[in-house]
């Protein structure tokens, strides 16, 4: 009797196979070949992360959508294929990492600036109390950090927060890494949220039109505050915890700005991830 396929081995063990060659080949960049991505769906198909719901899912394959980060469809896989890594389709903008998070965020009030050095490409932002934090993943290989590869290589999210200007210049590096986009992204959020809670808001001069105007949308809808360049010279932010919570419930969020010496109170509704 024929032995059954595992399609899913079998391109997975495509993928590796083309990725290691690729390493191989690092110091020889007109010879070297191409990684693969493993892809399905209609038309030329997306990228697509293996993530099964036990040992024997028949439909291991996740199509995700890009602007929200969830899950939409399910490939077994006998419906997948592999596709160059070539360098006019590498990025693939409605499929990369950051996009849903980007997203999420800006709805949340929250609009994250993109930048890059030698280490990578990552996000930035700068709270109010002038703390920062910057954000960025790996892929499923642990060998690219990154905003720019698709979800469907994905491998983990890690982030950086630090207070700049108030000792002790505390900080936190916080991983998000169960390899499933879906939870690690939403981890990612809902902390960044939180930030922005305790620190403040605050707008980014290098975010993008469409993030920015999703803050406004935010800031306009739930009368939330988020700081200028203009106000965050003119004040200084700090959080306000439960005891000197002004005229309100212990559990709202409050950001005190004080200018000399007199606190001016800012209410912070507890965002969603959306």
């Amino acid at each position: 009797m024929t032995k059954r396929r595992n399609y899913t081995r079998e391109v997975i063990a495509q993928r590796a196979a083309a990725y290691q060659a690729y390493r191989d080949h690092q110091g020889d960049e007109h010879d070297r070949p191409p990684m693969l991505r493993v892809m399905a769906g209609v038309g030329p198909g997306l990228p697509v992360a293996y993530e099964p719901r036990s040992k024997s899912d028949p439909l291991p394959w996740v199509e995700y959508n890009g602007d929200t980060g969830i899950g939409n469809w399910r490939y077994s896989g006998r419906q997948c294929w592999t596709a160059p890594v070539e360098k006019h389709n590498e990025i693939i903008a409605q499929q990369t990492i950051a996009r849903s998070v980007y997203r999420r965020l800006a709805a949340a009030g929250i609009a994250c600036e993109g930048w890059g050095d030698s280490a990578g490409t990552h996000a930035r932002y700068t709270f109010a109390d002038n703390s920062e934090v910057t954000w960025s993943g790996t892929d499923l290989y642990g060998a690219e950090v990154s905003n720019h590869h698709p979800i469907g290589e994905h491998g983990s999210l890690g982030a950086h927060w630090m207070q700049q200007e108030q000792h002790p210049y505390l900080e936190e590096l916080p991983d998000f890494a169960t390899g499933n986009y879906a939870t690690d992204s939403a981890a990612l959020v809902a902390w960044m949220i939180g930030l922005a809670d305790r620190h403040g808001r605050r707008h980014q001069e290098h975010a993008t039109k469409e993030d920015t105007d999703a803050a406004l949308a935010w800031q306009q809808a739930t009368g939330g505050f988020i700081a200028t360049a203009a106000d965050c010279l003119r004040y200084r932010f700090y959080p306000v915890d439960g005891r000197a919570t002004p005229a309100g419930s212990p559990g709202e969020n409050w950001l005190a700005a004080y200018e000399v010496a007199t606190p001016v109170f800012f209410q912070q509704p507890t965002g969603t991830t959306h």
